[in-house]
């Protein structure tokens, strides 16, 4: 059984057609080993079937990728301006941008950060909490 992961797929079928033009020049000779011959030669064929298979739905699926890319920027362009009628219709800060799946803008009384020592009886601490 050959070691599949030291040669590559062209250095796979290339050793099956040498091996198969050798067979086929020595036809006379080697008349048992027929059946293995045309089973090979067979397998090729095959082989080369399924990979070019393969590379067609490798690029089908390139440019399937390519298209969704460019239908997502689309829609991500269309939602932009889409939203951007719907605040510009009702606010934003209205409760009716839910509806849309859309949040909405409250603006809260944010509390300031005050600046606190670690330390007990610090002379900041008072004037942090004096202001």
């Amino acid at each position: 059984m050959p070691d599949l992961t030291r040669k590559s797929f062209a250095e796979i079928l290339a050793h099956w057609e040498r091996l198969l033009a050798g067979a086929e020049a020595n036809r006379d000779d080697l008349p048992a080993l027929e059946p293995y011959r045309a089973q090979l030669a067979a397998a090729l064929a095959d082989t080369r079937n399924v990979y070019e298979r393969r590379a067609s739905r490798q690029a089908e699926a390139c440019q399937a990728t390519r298209e969704l890319r460019a239908l997502i920027l689309l829609g991500c362009e269309l939602t932009a301006r889409l939203e951007s009628g719907v605040r510009l219709l009702y606010g934003r800060r209205s409760p009716k941008l839910v509806e849309f799946g859309m949040k909405t803008f409250l603006r809260g009384a944010k509390p300031k950060a005050v600046r606190r020592c670690g330390v007990e009886g610090c002379p900041l601490e008072a004037t942090a909490t004096a202001k």
